[in-house]
């Protein structure tokens, strides 16, 4: 059974290898570059970069896809979820890596993209633009709201004695913020403090620009997106544990076997999506408990030659850290795979290692000797499973081999499997 286990499981975490790659139309419209809107359907994606072209379709379905990039369209929009705008202009392309930065450059180019609206307010909007070189962002005012980039670089100055390792930051992008501010009358005590800080990132532009687009504090936080989104689970599984003596050591030479044992395993966890609006990619922390045990009845091959017994029972305390896929992705239908660490707490008891007829005569024990116990463990931890209604998931995972005892008599190492159900909840 092991064996299917092992098998089936290694089944789900190679089939990502295989699936081709899904697609994820959501409703949304293009314009054109005559000022035609077009309403259909997009082929929504975990865009770590802005796209260099897009999938449509006229309806869902809809055989034929069209490809739309910059230089086809000006505008397309994703309904509720993300909006780009056709920019021709220059992009600068210096990186901006504090941990290996090279000397001062103002190199750019002229190129047409898709830039990300974050925010249109009726002073400013507000654009990002990532490729593999960096992240960038880019402000337009009112009415136009033409794009400039916010300039940010950082390079090495042998010249800069005065700064760690001759490295300049050189903020512009702060000059050209609090620029705006005060043409559109929107510094206060609140803009002030933000200002103090400088971070050239999404989130904390975008606290700017709101304030300068007179936008509350709450209307900032309900229009935000991209935010996590965050989903607790409860778990109840069937816990599988391989116990087996080492092929060296001397209790295998005497006769010593392996057990496998069943038993309940419990558990709670939080899972994360980076991107709620596509949900492929999950976090997940996991904390459950599992009982397992050991019995070993076998014929002793060396002096005494009776029938001896070696057992104990362990209870497993376990935090496992996961990143999960989700390679196929429908609404109500989702199948996974994932990777992690985990971390083991072994508990043991009723330990025992001695004669089964107790009129034999054998140095047997009921304490933790002379099975050296190793209490905590770090293994590798595989999982796959199929979420359905939204509320449930089916999974199987597969924990690595860890040794139980220290290297000597036993050498037992331990390696287990879990089937079981979780219950999704906010």
């Amino acid at each position: 059974m092991m064996k299917i286990l092992k098998k089936a499981l290694f089944a789900f975490l190679l089939a990502p290898l295989f699936s081709f790659a899904q697609s994820n139309y959501k409703t949304g419209y293009v314009v054109t570059l005559k000022g035609d809107t077009i309403h259909g359907f997009i082929d929504y994606r975990e865009w770590d970069s802005n796209p260099n072209a897009i999938n449509f379709k006229a309806t869902a379905d809809n055989k034929t896809v069209q490809s739309f990039t910059p230089a086809d369209i000006v505008y397309f929009n994703v309904d509720d979820l993300e909006a780009y705008q056709t920019y021709t202009g220059k992009i600068s392309t210096d990186p901006t890596n504090i941990d290996n930065p090279s000397s001062r450059d103002t190199s750019s180019k002229i190129a047409t993209v898709f830039l990300k609206i974050l925010q249109k307010g009726k002073n400013l909007e507000l654009f990002s633009y990532t490729d593999r070189i960096k992240s960038r962002f880019y402000i337009g005012e009112t009415p136009g709201y033409n794009p400039v980039e916010l300039a940010y670089h950082i390079y090495t100055d042998p010249a800069a004695q005065n700064l760690a390792r001759g490295i300049v930051t050189d903020n512009t992008y702060m000059k050209q913020l609090f620029a705006l501010a005060n043409k559109y009358d929107a510094m206060d005590s609140q803009l002030e403090k933000i200002f103090q800080t400088e971070q050239y990132m999404g989130w904390y532009i975008l606290k700017i620009v709101s304030k300068i687009n007179k936008i509350s504090e709450s209307d900032y936080k309900k229009s935000g997106k991209g935010n996590s989104a965050i989903m607790f689970f409860a778990s109840a599984a069937l816990n599988i544990t391989n116990i087996s003596p080492g092929t060296p050591s001397a209790y295998f030479g005497a006769g010593g076997k392996s057990s496998t044992s069943f038993g309940p395993s419990v558990g709670l966890g939080i899972s994360i999506s980076p991107n709620p609006n596509t949900g492929k990619l999950q976090l997940r922390v996991e904390a459950n408990v599992n009982t397992a045990s050991y019995n070993s009845l076998y014929e002793n091959k060396v002096e005494p030659y009776i029938g001896v017994k070696a057992s104990f029972n362990d209870l497993i305390t376990a935090f496992a850290g996961e990143i999960i896929y989700n390679f196929y992705n429908s609404e109500n239908l989702k199948f996974y795979a994932g990777v992690g660490l985990i971390f083991e707490y072994n508990s043991y008891s009723n330990a025992f290692f001695g004669p089964q007829n107790p009129n034999n005569s054998f140095n047997g024990t009921t304490a933790n000797e002379p099975y050296s116990f190793i209490n905590n463990q770090t293994a590798f931890v595989g999982k796959a499973g199929v979420q359905f209604s939204k509320k449930w998931e089916f999974f199987i995972d597969y924990v690595s081999s860890t040794y139980l005892t220290d290297a000597g008599y036993f050498q037992l190492s331990s390696s287990r499997e879990r089937i079981g159900i979780n219950y999704l909840f906010k």
